[in-house]
């Protein structure tokens, strides 16, 4: 485990200390003071070393925290070097830093007045650096700041969002086999078969869509139905409407028969207006039925518009969530390149800046021999300066195929994300395309949607009907042209009069067809609904196993996860009032939630948290503990640890 220790620190008008310095204890270390004499200075110091930050995450400067030394007008005290120098122990090697805000001052041309410019200087052993970034890499070798924020605070772990710290706790632990856990149920292995090799969480998110779908559909089911059962007729004894149609039917036989006998001589224009009645019966049929059929289709083509946009609507919603995610996508894949292209000119500068070094040719008195400490001269000079000059170009060399073999990573980086950036691109175009179309043809059927009108006028108003009507007035004038036979009026008055009920009876038996049609047409609509219900219960149920999954998985977590603590424990589930759960991540100090617990139990709750981050990360650094006279136990670290505690010293003073 790589182990830091602090050895010293040292602060020179930093925020109003003028000029302390601490020798740290490699264990424990106390910092005793008065309010106000500087304890939580000692930390923000020590941060601002490191990161150029305080204890609260503040950066220094015009919208961060002041380090400068401030008179007692509040104004800074001007030409003064403000630094902080602290000597660090890393696995036992020592190393020192220095961070320094120094004033620049210049005159303006052409007056006295002098205007003054900040300037951050960094030191490692000594020796400056060339730059911010360059002192940061170093500190970052060290201890990243984020893993060190997290092992340094006690509060800072447990300050985080829930989400976050759940997922420090799975990157401590790692990650856990599906496989694993599936073993322990065969609804799991049956998960893992109908998700066939995608992501959990897409194949969830493809369930919802579907489960969204059918509820859609059964939203609409009802009404078609009440629709349906609205164009209903009433049902009738049918037996009984046959058995009178049929003896109708055979008294007009009767009548015909003696229609016949009593028109011999006009048989041919009998058996022509015969042909034409049958006609006219045919027709009114005919009439009757097509009638039937638009009162039952009249709202049925109006329904089934208002389904076709819905579908299409669920199609859109779908594509959207793809178009998101595949635009999400492409923005990281453009902000990479963006990124690499940088470190790509970068690389270019730097390989330019070294080609253009030159070998510094030293003077004769400059190489001296290191036996005799005289300065070379003639040919033993020479052979110096071609030693420094081969030296010298081995080591440009040696930095310039470094700088190439970098560049190509680089690049090599940089053409798979344009190749990726091409291929979402594509995609992205697909879906919006496809979207357009979606749209349009929503647009299209919106515009296009049946109205739900008034059957009477539509079959006013329908071209068959009408030419049907105009058939059976044809056919009825050609019946009343006079055709010279035989007295048959009252036959022909007690016929018209049959025929009269032969259509009142179809017309009533014409029902029957209507019913069967609307019967079969709300049969569909229930099996749809039992297959939808079917199908969403499918859905539900897998997402209860989903569901059962994630928990039993986050149980094997938990198990490992608060193997790491001798103090807390953590939940990723919490009850509600209502008896439900929320999924969160839950912190609880022997037994007891942290938010309820006292000072010290947080500090040894957030101890604990640090020992097992460190065991994991395999890396330890001081602890700063503030306010340590509130509390008397702390548990054992395997840490640094220097506290901060209030006493009725008026200056800083380091105690046992």
């Amino acid at each position: 485990m790589k182990k830091i220790i602090l050895k010293s620190l040292a602060l020179v008008n930093f925020k109003g200390v003028r000029d302390f310095s601490i020798a740290f204890n490699d264990g424990i270390t106390t910092v005793c003071g008065d309010n106000g004499t500087g304890k939580t200075t000692l930390y923000d110091a020590y941060l601002w070393l490191l990161f150029g930050k305080d204890s609260t995450g503040r950066s220094d400067g015009a919208n961060g925290f002041n380090v400068k030394t401030t008179g007692e007008d509040g104004k800074p005290i001007y030409r003064l070097e403000h630094s902080v120098t602290a000597v660090l122990e890393v696995d036992g090697k020592e190393i020192k830093l220095q961070r320094s805000l120094v004033e620049k001052w210049q005159k303006v041309n052409g007056t006295t007045d002098e205007v003054m410019k900040d300037e951050t200087q960094y030191f490692i052993n000594d020796v400056r650096t060339g730059t911010k970034k360059e002192y940061q890499a170093e500190i970052s070798e060290i201890i990243p700041e984020d893993v060190f924020r997290m092992i340094t605070n006690p509060y800072y772990f447990t300050s985080l969002s829930a989400e976050t710290q759940k997922d420090m706790l799975l990157e401590m632990v790692g990650n856990i086999d599906d496989e694993e856990v599936a073993a322990t149920d065969p609804d799991f292995l049956a998960l893992l078969d109908q998700i066939n090799g995608t992501s959990l969480a897409k194949w969830a998110r493809e369930i919802a869509a579907k489960k969204k779908a059918c509820n859609d559909a059964l939203a609409t089911i009802p009404a078609s139905i009440e629709t349906a059962q609205k164009l209903m007729p009433e049902s009738e004894e049918w037996a009984v409407l046959e058995k009178q149609l049929k003896e109708v039917q055979d008294r007009v036989k009767e009548i015909d028969a003696q229609i016949a006998d009593k028109s011999a001589l006009n048989d041919e224009a009998y058996k022509r207006k015969m042909a034409l009645m049958k006609q006219q019966a045919d027709k009114r049929i005919k009439l009757q039925d097509r009638e039937n059929t638009i009162r039952m289709e009249t709202n049925a083509a109006h329904n089934k518009a208002l389904s076709d946009i819905q579908q299409m609507k669920n199609e859109l919603s779908i594509n959207q969530k793809n178009l998101d995610s595949y635009r999400n996508d492409k923005m990281n894949v453009d902000g990479k390149i963006d990124e690499l292209n940088g470190k790509l000119v970068e690389m270019r500068e730097q390989f330019k800046a070294v080609a253009k070094e030159q070998f510094p040719e030293p003077s004769g008195d400059v190489l001296v021999c290191p036996t005799c400490g005289e300065p070379y001269k003639g040919e033993n000079l020479e052979n110096a300066i071609a030693k420094l000059r081969g030296n010298f170009e081995q080591s440009k060399s040696k930095r310039q195929k470094d700088i190439q073999t970098k560049g190509k990573q680089y690049k090599a980086e940089y053409d798979k994300a344009v190749e990726q950036q091409t291929k979402l691109t594509g995609l992205i175009a697909k879906l919006e395309d496809d979207a357009l179309e979606i749209k349009g043809n929503i647009t299209i059927k919106k515009n296009n949607i049946p109205v739900a009108g008034n059957a009477d006028e539509a079959i006013a108003n329908d071209k068959e009907c009408i030419g049907l009507r105009n058939d059976i007035a044809e056919i009825a004038n050609q019946l009343q042209v006079e055709v010279p036979q035989a007295d048959v009026s009252e036959l022909q008055s007690e016929k018209a009069d049959r025929n009269a009920a032969i259509a009142e009876i179809n017309k009533r038996l014409g029902k029957r067809a209507m019913i069967e049609r609307v019967n079969k047409e709300i049969a569909d609509l229930e099996e749809k609904r039992i297959a939808n219900n079917q199908a969403k219960a499918d859905f539900e149920k897998w997402e209860d196993v989903y569901l059962r999954f994630q928990k039993a998985k986050d149980e094997v977590l938990m198990q490992r996860i608060n193997g790491l603590f001798n103090v807390v424990s953590f939940s990723f589930v919490k009850e509600q009032k209502n008896g439900g759960e929320k999924v969160t991540c839950y912190c609880m100090v022997n037994g007891v939630p942290y938010a309820d617990v006292n000072a010290c139990g947080k500090v040894n709750a957030g101890l604990d948290i640090i020992n097992a981050i460190c065991a994991t990360k395999g890396i330890s650094a001081p602890i700063f503990i503030d306010n340590r006279e509130s509390f008397n136990q702390i548990i054992p670290t395997i840490s640094q640890i220097v506290n901060l505690k209030v006493s009725n010293d008026k200056q800083l003073t380091i105690k046992a």
